[in-house]
């Protein structure tokens, strides 16, 4: 199976820094795609209906806009006018729906049963995912397959690459396992990952004693950041 050259020479380059690189490589294309959306999109009738679904984007990847440049505001006011005209209209449409009695709405909510307005609260929200996030998950996806790929092909470059950056996070690694094409690649995946765990264990207990009254004198070393490496590895890279 053919390496992807553009993602694999991405991946190679996301490597440069520690931490997932395939994180990393997610969140360039979700800075790239709300920059170029910003810049020349807003007008675009296609992108514009788009976004009225999605009602915009999500939170994290709303306050990243402010960062797409410096026409950004003028971008912005263009997108959100029309988000919330739409999100007027529907207001207006919405109407009260009684409960009943209170004995009745207790016994509902006892047993999970939503309110009769919870229809209604539907009507305000988003019918699409945000477009950043989904522009971050494609990215993500070709970088992964990109890396497995190479593993498969027991490509030593890469091979050398993903331990300088520490290898996977554990949410890429799970993708990255069940995409795996052959045992070749699982067995790299597995035995990277594995070998990081040891290695990070030992420093976490080395982080541990040192921070016994006992012997903080002794000082820290490469272990000082070692709960900061164990949250990236768990959790993913921490997003700017």
């Amino acid at each position: 199976m053919p390496i992807t050259p553009l993602s694999y020479h991405e991946v190679i380059e996301a490597c440069d820094q520690p931490g997932c690189p395939i994180c990393r490589i997610g969140t360039r294309a979700a800075e790239r795609y709300l920059a170029g959306l910003i810049y020349d999109s807003v007008n675009d009738v296609p992108t514009r209906a788009g976004l009225r679904e999605s009602l915009g984007f999500c939170h994290e990847h709303t306050w990243r806009t402010p960062e797409a440049g410096e026409s950004a505001p003028l971008g912005i006011a263009f997108i959100y006018r029309d988000i919330v005209n739409t999100l007027n209209k529907r207001l207006k449409q919405v109407t009260f729906q009684p409960s009943g009695p209170a004995i009745w709405r207790q016994l509902k909510g006892s047993v999970g049963v939503e309110g009769k307005n919870a229809s209604v609260a539907k009507l305000l929200e988003a019918t699409a995912v945000c477009p950043a996030c989904a522009r971050r998950a494609e990215m993500e996806g070709l970088a992964i397959t990109a890396v497995t790929d190479a593993l498969a092909q027991n490509d030593p470059r890469l091979l050398e690459k993903l331990q300088q950056a520490g290898g996977l996070c554990l949410p890429h690694l799970r993708q990255a396992l069940d995409k795996a094409p052959n045992q070749t690649a699982f067995d790299h995946l597995v035995n990277m990952t594995s070998a990081r765990m040891e290695a990070l264990i030992v420093e976490l207990d080395e982080f541990i004693r040192k921070n016994d009254y006992r012997f903080q004198h002794e000082g820290f070393n490469e272990e000082a950041d070692s709960w900061l490496r164990a949250i990236r590895l768990v959790a993913g890279n921490e997003r700017p």
